[in-house]
């Protein structure tokens, strides 16, 4: 199983703790990102795959001479830039193949904008062609499994996930309890909240 997609309306943040913490002390690298739908624009795909590669170096310990060679001839250019992105995907199988296995986990990749997605899912194939260790560990809405069928693979693994009524209802409760302005709304507006909201998203 080279993709592993978890189709769902919320992030996965504990099952990437989870695999975090099962890898620790072991050859594995394992780098994460979140998508913020609120930092779309910034959330390139250069940027995120620089992002990946960084938190594999970190996992070396040391900075293998090609990473550091190629960040200093991209300080030497104009405006002190980063390398490029195929230079930075060319990068990865010399970072890769120090571990005996690695993962690349994106959470709510659905929020990244449409032309960057594209692109970074281009990268992570041709990550995967060069390093066939790697295993992917996406999460996002369904409607992007068409999307990971066409650029990465034909048969990912998928896992839906959809909370119940119930679920949302209780986290509606925690959070509404939890509350820092206790003060701010009548016990009729909380009633609604809790009745509608879980109802609306559970039609979605």
């Amino acid at each position: 199983m080279d993709v592993l997609l978890i189709s769902c309306q919320n992030n996965s943040s504990l099952i990437i703790d989870t695999l975090c913490d099962e890898t620790h002390g072991q050859n594995i690298g394992v780098a994460c990102l979140y998508c913020d739908f609120l930092d779309q624009r910034e959330q390139d795909t250069t940027s995120l795959v620089g992002g990946i590669l960084k938190q594999f170096v970190v996992g070396l310990g040391e900075i293998p001479d090609a990473v550091d060679q190629a960040f200093q001839d991209a300080k030497r250019g104009v405006g002190g830039r980063s390398p490029h992105l195929p230079h930075m995907l060319n990068l990865f199988s010399t970072i890769l193949s120090s571990f005996h296995q690695a993962f690349i986990c994106i959470d709510a990749l659905d929020e990244l904008l449409l032309e960057h997605r594209i692109k970074l899912l281009r990268a992570l194939q041709q990550i995967m062609q060069n390093s066939p260790s790697v295993r992917l560990f996406l999460t996002g809405r369904p409607h992007i499994q068409e999307e990971i069928e066409r650029y990465l693979t034909k048969s990912p693994y998928i896992i839906a996930i959809q909370p119940s009524q119930e679920d949302i209802s209780n986290y509606l409760t925690m959070r509404l309890d939890d509350d820092p302005y206790p003060y701010a709304m009548d016990d009729d507006l909380k009633s609604e909240i809790i009745k509608n909201i879980p109802q609306s998203l559970s039609e979605m």
